[in-house]
């Protein structure tokens, strides 16, 4: 007969968050079931993007690790192709989330998610092989809050996302992982914990949603960036004519998180140097026009053109590198140009550039 023993006293310990639906990593094998704690939560959100999908799903499979247990979670925006038959192909948790913005879908997945990391990825990126394995050490690494890099882009691109590339690569994959202000949505990891303090991603933005993120998220914490965790952005624009046209989209919210946020130096140039492109644009025009009929010396136009040009080619010239440095120069010095008279106008003309 069992007898109590005023002695002891029973205490109920806190149970690990576990999950029944699909799962990769290491597992623990029950009867007909696995069971895991999950140490990181892969979030995609898509819309139409079956193509894209499924090579960025495959990567992940070829790029799994025995030491990291995950979970893919793929957020739809209502899609009316393949993608969610892919996604369930591949064995990931899909949630249908029509009519919203990406922020939203994003948010809507870290809902849902197990893990103690979220890894934010897009459906056209794909993964380096090693990318499991660059991303381990951080996993238990409880005093980062944040961390990733840039994706890369594919070998076989075009000039304008070379140039483009060289513009917002944060370092070599041989350099030492560094503190830095913000990081893209598209190759991102952040701790479960404080991605729910910040509220995560403001839903009302529709653009420019990961930086006003990484403002918020400063306060919390060193956002870390890793050349040696890499992926690859293969949907970057390929064109002048759709690079012009998607920054001139991601401008429409500059103003807007800034309203959120509040002024942040770093945002400065952002702000400042669209303004005067558009103010530069404007004063060439009438110089011209005055050089034309008389009323102005062709040599005043062209030295305008020399104080508003020159600074823009030496930014190029500092990005670029490489054997043909003046060449990549050059195509960086013009995709500014086209850059900031994107983000000028958007400044300008807002939510009409939609």
């Amino acid at each position: 007969m069992l007898q109590k023993c005023s002695k002891c006293t029973i205490r109920w310990l806190p149970v690990p968050r576990l999950t029944l639906h699909p799962i990769h990593g290491p597992t623990i094998g029950w009867n007909r079931y696995r069971i895991t704690l999950i140490s990181l939560s892969i979030i995609i959100p898509v819309k139409n993007e079956a193509s894209n999908l499924e090579a960025c799903l495959r990567s992940i499979r070829d790029a799994r690790s025995v030491d990291v247990a995950y979970e893919i979670l793929v957020i739809d925006n209502g899609s009316e192709d393949d993608t969610l038959d892919v996604a369930r192909r591949f064995s990931a948790d899909v949630h249908v989330v029509p009519d919203v913005t990406v922020a939203a879908l994003r948010n809507y997945g870290a809902e849902h998610a197990q893990g103690k990391v979220l890894a934010f990825i897009d459906a056209d990126c794909t993964l380096e092989p090693d990318w499991f394995d660059s991303v381990l050490p951080y996993i238990d690494n409880e005093s980062i809050k944040c961390f990733g890099n840039p994706p890369g882009i594919p070998e076989q691109s075009t000039w304008v996302q070379e140039c483009w590339y060289q513009i917002r690569k944060k370092g070599k994959p041989t350099d030492p992982p560094e503190k830095i202000e913000w990081l893209e949505s598209m190759n991102l990891f952040v701790r479960r914990d404080t991605f729910h303090a910040v509220n995560g991603f403001d839903t009302s933005l529709e653009t420019c949603e990961d930086y006003d993120f990484g403002v918020r998220l400063k306060e919390h914490g060193d956002i870390w960036c890793d050349p040696s965790i890499k992926a690859i952005h293969h949907g970057e624009a390929r064109t002048v004519k759709r690079f012009y046209e998607k920054e001139r989209w991601r401008g429409v919210s500059n103003i807007e998180g800034l309203r959120k946020h509040g002024f942040t130096f770093d945002e400065l140039p952002s702000l400042l140097f669209p303004l005067v492109q558009i103010v530069a644009i404007l004063l060439s025009l009438i110089t011209l026009l005055l050089a034309v009929f008389g009323q102005l010396s062709i040599w005043w136009c062209l030295l305008f053109a020399c104080f508003w040009q020159l600074p823009l080619f030496f930014m190029g010239y500092k990005k670029s590198a490489g054997m043909q440095r003046l060449k990549q120069a050059s195509g960086i010095w013009a995709l500014l140009n086209v850059y900031f008279t994107a983000r000028g106008q958007s400044m300008f003309m807002g939510a009409a550039w939609q």
